[in-house]
């Protein structure tokens, strides 16, 4: 009797260990779901426990001489649309994207820092340009 409920008990807790969701980390989530270019740079890799979902937040920098190819990338590999210019600088708005091979969903944005340009041609007179990826752990 020991040795089948040993063999229950044991049989359960395989069976919990393949449902158990696999723990989110901070990493280069943008080398992580496609090929990132050499000049999209990682910049910091946070968690926000204050905020619903307490996502994990990457963030990279792009210098303004490669924004285009940078946003060229972004729509490419995510469907991010174009930036456009609002106020005081350039952004995206918030776009959603799924990994297709992990089934796992990033917030993606991209913008500027504050500036007076608002020509697409002139983008490299910005100093840098920004991207941030959100992966919530929580299911909100």
């Amino acid at each position: 009797m020991k040795k089948l409920f040993l063999g229950l008990f044991f049989g359960v807790l395989s069976v919990l260990a393949g449902c158990a969701k696999a723990e989110q980390h901070c990493e280069d989530f943008l080398a992580k779901i496609s090929d990132k270019p050499e000049f999209v740079e990682l910049l910091t890799c946070t968690q926000d426990n204050d905020i619903q979902g307490k996502p994990l937040i990457a963030r990279y920098r792009v210098k303004g001489l490669d924004a285009l190819k940078a946003e060229r990338y972004m729509n490419q590999s995510f469907g991010l649309p174009q930036l456009q210019h609002m106020c005081c600088g350039w952004d995206s708005a918030p776009f959603f994207y799924r990994d297709k091979k992990t089934r796992v969903g990033y917030m993606l944005g991209m913008g500027s820092e504050e500036t007076p340009i608002d020509k697409r041609d002139s983008w490299s007179e910005i100093k840098y340009f920004y991207i941030n990826v959100s992966l919530f752990t929580e299911d909100t």
